[in-house]
């Protein structure tokens, strides 16, 4: 999530950096520059937060907000890859569950979202990994506010930061890597 501090110390670093510019046989110096700065909005802009850490930090009556849509049994649209239907269960669904190969194809999807809080993505292989979850293809779920990625597959926190794009901070993004049971 981006804060107003991370912007604030992002335009500190680029005001501190100006003097790079000012020569012109800082060539060397001018690429790593703009290295750092990529490699810096990359991630104050893709931050994902594993979902046991998150909850801890949350106070206890968001926690339990948060472990209801996460856990609890609920209305909700399930639209797969398999055979991109969309089967949807119970009145108004509040969580949707897709796989990462689905994902492209949400606006195309006949799902009425008006109530969706929350979007389980599920990622079932290593291939998946290195594929890109664009957040723009939830804009159509008003009231969602969470994106849960949810993997088997062993993996770690800056994998999944690189799979994101187009991340606006609409939405908290938080995962689990479940192996084994």
């Amino acid at each position: 999530m981006i804060t107003k501090t991370t912007l604030e110390k992002a335009a500190k670093f680029v005001h501190n950096c100006k003097f790079i510019f000012s020569f012109k046989k800082n060539i060397f110096q001018k690429n790593i520059f703009s290295l750092l700065f990529c490699l810096i909005t990359t991630l104050a802009f893709a931050q994902t937060k594993n979902v046991d850490s998150y909850l801890s930090a949350l106070p206890s009556s968001d926690a339990i907000q948060v472990k209801h849509l996460l856990y609890d049994l609920q209305s909700a649209v399930y639209y797969l890859s398999d055979d991109r239907t969309v089967k949807i269960y119970g009145d108004n669904p509040t969580a949707l569950y897709t796989d990462i190969n689905s994902i492209p194809f949400l606006g195309s999807a006949a799902i009425q979202g008006n109530d969706i809080e929350i979007a389980t993505i599920k990622i079932e292989t290593s291939s998946d990994l290195s594929r890109t979850i664009d957040l723009t293809s939830f804009s159509g779920f008003g009231k969602l506010k969470y994106i849960y990625i949810s993997t088997a597959i062993q993996t770690s926190e800056a994998v999944i930061n690189n799979m994101i794009k187009n991340d606006t901070s609409k939405y908290v993004l938080i995962y689990n890597v479940s192996i084994g049971g």
